[in-house]
Order: C-alpha cells, then structure tokens, then sequence
C-alpha cells in the first residue's frame, strides 16, 4: 500500500492508494480515525478497483480544517483531490462522517461520482435530523465539552486532561487487555488508533459540529445515481429501529444491506462483508 500527498486549494490532503485499473473507488474515514482504518477493506478490494483513501482535512497527516468548514466544503475538497490526481469519475464509499461526504458528492456532483455506497451504525443512518443528532450526541457528548476560558489558560488544561482521558481508553481497551490471549497485532491496532486520536484531536469538536449542521436525509433525496446503504446494527442501538429501509426510500436508485453484529469497529472486523457487498454492488451493470 502506497501513500502520497496531493494539493488541494483547502490545503494538502495525504492518501493511501492500493490496487491498480479501473474503477476507481475514493474511501471516506469515519470520526476520529484516518484512512488507515480502510487498510483492511482495500486489501481485499484491491484486486477489483485502485483504491484511494485520503485522510480528509484536519485528520491523519492531512493539513487542518479550515475554520467554518460544512460537510459540504469537505465534499467539494474530494473534488479537488480528484482534480489533483486527474481523476475524471469516481465510485465512493463512506463510513459515519465518510457518508455525509459520499452523499453531498453524489448529491452536488453527479458527473464526478459513478456510484455511492453510504455506511454507517444505526445512528449514523437515523432519518429524522432531531432524532439523529440526539443520537450522535449522546455518543460524542465527551468531545463537544466547551471550558469556560480563564486567563492563566486552566481551561486549556481541563481539556487536554479530558482529551487524555479517552487517549487511555484506547490505549488500555479492556476488551483487548482482558482476553484471553493478547496478541501484538491486536495492541499495534490499539497503537495506531492512538495515534490517530492525537493527529486529530483538534478536529474532533468541530467536524461532530459539522456532522450536527448537515442534512443526510435531505442531501440523500438529492442523490439521483445508484446508491448502497449498509446499516450495521448492533443490540445497544435495537431502540432506534433500522433505519436502512428509510434511509433507502429517501434514494432515487437505492439498495440496502444489513449487517448485524457490526459496530465501530466495522472496517476491521467485518472487512470481508462490507468489501464483498460493496464489490457485488458497484460492479453491478
């Protein structure tokens, strides 16, 4: 796997790249990771279509957000990235944060993007706006914490204690430190998930802003091209109800897959399904 740096006018945008031919599919990470996440999903893509995955702005080694940013502005900054590599016609495919900036590509670009496949746990895929942005909510509440400013700066420590605090809970993961057997893979994955969370420690607070201030459900009844949504449902969000089949009658060309059992950690875990759904779909005629 392959990795680069295109300029773009919001900034400098690093990628992986993986895979070689056409089609071409452009991966969007979820909050807080970086494409790295996509590694396991492009290995087993790779064969079938040249994988890019860019960390988007204010992630991974990508140059910060700028202030204000919409969803909208990150989408129109993949167009760039396209333009930057010369890439005419993309298929993408994006997971949480990765999906608002799928569909307000697919929605405002229809003839930069072939197909759209929009991933994402129950909440991320909720279809009333008030509902969703409740239910992300109670997920991100740790992040959006704003400190009363003080001039001896004791505001700024409060955080950085905060931020250390959910440095250690992915650092000693007890689901990794209490098994059975720990394994180096498993703690070099704690290790670079670490990593990620200070590369983007800045961002967080703002792109979980961003998410609040976007329309999925309105931007996805724009979406006129063939788009996939995979719901992945776990049983601590069984109270939300699927969301999948609302989400796919708001598409013109929708198709939904459920995977059960999936959660955050999805692009590891259950890299084989989301690939295999996502190859059988886009290479669809």
């Amino acid at each position: 796997m392959k990795r680069g740096y295109a300029d773009t006018p919001e900034g400098q945008i690093h990628y992986y790249i993986h895979g070689r031919g056409e089609p071409l599919l452009l991966l969007l990470h979820e909050t807080p990771r970086s494409a790295r996440s996509f590694a396991p999903i492009m290995r087993q893509l790779g064969g079938k279509f040249r994988c890019v995955a860019p960390d988007t702005l204010g992630f991974g080694g990508s140059d910060p957000l700028p202030a204000k940013a919409k969803m909208e502005d990150l989408a129109r900054n993949m167009i760039h990235f396209l333009d930057a590599q010369g890439i005419k016609r993309a298929h993408v495919l994006g997971f949480h944060t990765g999906n608002k900036i799928a569909a307000a590509m697919a929605a405002a670009y229809p003839d930069r993007v072939g197909k759209a496949v929009l991933i994402g746990m129950t909440h991320s895929l909720v279809v009333s706006r008030k509902d969703r942005d409740a239910a992300i909510m109670n997920i991100v509440k740790k992040y959006m914490t704003a400190y009363r400013e003080s001039p001896d700066g004791s505001h700024l420590m409060r955080a950085w204690a905060a931020d250390y605090h959910s440095l250690a809970g992915i650092w000693w993961d007890p689901a990794v430190m209490t098994g059975r057997r720990i394994k180096d893979e498993a703690l070099r994955r704690q290790e670079l998930r670490t990593i990620e969370m200070i590369e983007c420690r800045r961002s967080i607070k703002q792109i979980y802003g961003m998410n609040f201030g976007f329309d999925l459900s309105a931007t996805v009844r724009r979406v006129k091209l063939p788009a996939l949504v995979i719901e992945c449902r776990v049983p601590e969000e069984a109270h939300l109800g699927a969301q999948g089949p609302k989400m796919v009658r708001l598409l013109k060309r929708g198709e939904l897959v459920t995977l059960k059992g999936a959660g955050f950690d999805a692009t590891d875990a259950r890299a084989a399904d989301i690939a295999r759904a996502a190859s059988r779909f886009l290479l669809k005629r």
